[in-house]
Formats: C-alpha cells, sequence, structure tokens
C-alpha cells in the first residue's frame, strides 16, 4: 500500500502545484494593482513594491491555498478514475476509507498551516503594511524636492530652489488666506524635521510680507518656526493576542477572525467532498466534476460570510461541524455503499 500512498500523492503534488501558481500569480497580479494605487500618494520604488508584496503574501496564501488543495484533490482523484486506476485499485482491495485517511492527513496539515498563517502571520503583516505605508505617507510630507512646483506644506504652497547637504537654499511660501490677507514668506535656508508626530519647517533670514486690504505689512526675522500635525494613522504594533482580543466588542474584527478561522479550515471540512466528486465509473456515468468543485466553493463561502455576519463566534463553530458532517454523510451515501 505505500507504493499506492506514494502513487496517489504524487499525482496530487503534480495537480496541485499546476493550479497553485496559476491561481497564485492571477491573485498576486490583483494586489500589485492595489499596491500601484498607492502612487498616487507617495513615491514607491522598487524595493518599496517588494516590501509591500511581502506584507501581503499571507493574505495572498489564505486566498489560494484552501481552494487550490480542495480542487486538486478532486481533480487528482477523478483524472485517476477516467484512467480506469481507482476501480482497478479497488478491485484489488484498497478501501476508499483509506484514500480518505491518506487526504485527511494531508488536509488537516494543510488546515494547520492556514491557521497558523491567519492566526498569526495575517494580523502581523497587515499591520506591517498599515506601518510601512503610514510612514511612506509621512516622508511623502517631509521631503520636498527643489525647482518643483505644486508641493504643500499644510496649508502654505511652497516653493524651494535648491537643496544641499545642510537643508533646502531660497524658499518661497505663499498662503491665500481670504480672512487674515494673503501671506508671503521669502528665506535664505530652511530645514524639515519631525518630531513627537509634528511636522517643523524651520526658516532662517527671511522676510514675511502680509497684503491686507489696505496696506502691506512686512516682518525680518532671523528664525521661524510653522509647525502643523499631519493627519495620518498613528504608527502602532499590537500583539497577536491583543489583536485578536478586540474582536470580542469590534464586530469587524470579530468578522475577520470568523472568516479567517472558517477559510484555513476549509481543506479540512471539504476534502471528503472532493473525494467523493472524483471517484466514478466512467463508463455508467459521466459526472460535471467542475460543477459540483463551483457549488461546493459557493456555498461554503456563503456560508462563511452570512456566518461571521450574523453570527462570528457561536456561528464558526457550528459552520464547521455541520459543513464536516454534510461532506461525510454524501461520503458515505455516494462511494461508501458502493465500494
Amino acid at each position: 500500500m505505500g507504493r499506492v500512498y506514494r502513487y496517489i500523492v504524487s499525482n496530487f503534488l503534480q495537480t496541485f502545484s499546476s493550479i497553485f501558481f496559476t491561481l497564485f500569480f492571477l491573485v498576486s497580479v490583483i494586489f500589485f494593482i492595489r499596491i500601484s494605487r498607492l502612487t498616487s500618494v507617495f513615491n514607491v520604488t522598487f524595493s518599496d513594491l517588494g516590501q509591500m508584496y511581502l506584507f501581503m503574501l499571507p493574505e495572498i496564501t489564505i486566498f489560494t491555498l484552501p481552494i487550490t488543495f480542495f480542487i486538486s484533490v478532486a481533480l487528482t482523484i477523478f483524472k485517476m478514475s477516467r484512467d480506469n486506476e481507482t476501480i482497478v485499485l479497488f478491485a484489488l482491495g484498497l478501501d476508499p476509507r483509506r484514500v480518505a485517511r491518506l487526504f485527511f492527513l494531508l488536509s488537516l496539515l494543510v488546515s494547520v498551516f492556514l491557521l497558523f498563517n491567519a492566526i498569526v502571520f495575517t494580523p502581523l503583516s497587515k499591520q506591517l503594511n498599515k506601518n510601512f505605508i503610514e510612514a511612506k505617507k509621512l516622508e511623502a510630507k517631509i521631503n520636498v524636492r527643489p525647482s518643483e512646483f505644486g508641493q504643500k506644506f499644510d496649508q502654505w504652497n511652497l516653493f524651494v530652489n535648491r537643496s544641499g547637504p545642510h537643508g533646502y537654499k531660497d524658499i518661497v511660501l505663499y498662503n491665500p488666506s481670504v480672512e487674515k490677507g494673503e501671506n508671503f514668506i521669502i528665506a535664505k535656508d530652511a530645514k524639515i524635521f519631525q518630531k513627537d508626530g509634528a511636522i517643523t519647517l524651520k526658516l532662517n533670514d527671511g522676510r514675511v510680507f502680509n497684503f491686507l486690504p489696505d496696506e502691506l505689512r512686512q516682518i525680518d526675522f532671523k528664525a521661524l518656526n510653522i509647525s502643523y500635525f499631519p493627519k495620518i494613522r498613528n504608527i502602532r504594533m499590537d500583539t497577536v493576542k491583543s489583536y485578536w482580543m478586540v474582536a470580542k466588542h469590534d464586530p469587524k474584527r470579530a468578522k475577520d477572525l470568523s472568516q479567517a478561522v472558517l477559510i484555513a479550515l476549509f481543506p479540512l471540512v471539504s476534502y471528503l467532498f472532493a473525494i467523493s466528486f472524483g471517484i466514478a465509473n466512467i463508463r455508467h456515468e459521466s459526472p460535471n466534476i467542475y460543477l459540483h468543485i463551483f457549488v461546493v466553493i459557493l456555498a461554503f463561502y456563503l456560508m462563511v460570510y452570512q456566518v461571521s455576519l450574523r453570527a462570528p463566534f457561536a456561528g464558526t463553530i457550528a459552520a464547521f461541524g455541520l459543513f464536516y458532517a454534510a461532506s461525510a454523510l454524501f461520503f458515505k451515501r455516494k462511494i461508501l455503499s458502493r465500494y
């Protein structure tokens, strides 16, 4: 039986690898499109692109691996049935329960990995990705490019003639305030720094012009600081435990937790469906395996959505038990009663 198991696993891995890499590539393209939208907010280098993609790998895995496993099991067994290999194996004494036991172990390993990925890696990667984006937004606000029009510093239009190792040279700021009059500032040099969440522009050796309807005011200064607090999310990093504990009083976090757990357990609750769809006597029946695969995936993910929305805690346990019981009953009636 060892050779039979190795043969089945070998066929499964071939099917799995071809489907997984194709699906993984397609989902990665979608995530790259999401990342590309950030170029309108800040400059994204190739290194930034790669870093954000790495942060999204746990999410991509949870999207692709469960579905790939289910489809691969079904197609592997169906291919063996189409070549009459399953009929021969059953005739030689191979019990379908042994095939089910083999894929139970494989599905258990995959589900344990997916659970760890969903519960541990995914929240950490999401937080790292958000913090990275916020840091890049803050960096975009601090970095001023010389000889470029259209730059802003809070409510001020900013122009810098040139930059050097010690800061910026020949700075011009303009604020078209209607209530307090137009303000115009010129300075010989300046520096920008960030402290305690505030961004400060320190100007040296300059003049302030305030244009009022009936007068013009001028103030000379040696040093002038202009500060503001940018509207960005606070950069923080929660532990895995504290991240999920929020689910007790946050419906969205509870929904995320329910979906993460159920999707991670999909290989474990669906492998019997996959085996049942794959085992067939091609001479006497022509099963539409692709339709069956689609129906199970659609039914499961609709169930996940409804359960996570209406009863994320008790519903998750009930949904797992009911779906597994349904797959076991289907396997018993369709396969064990015949082979």
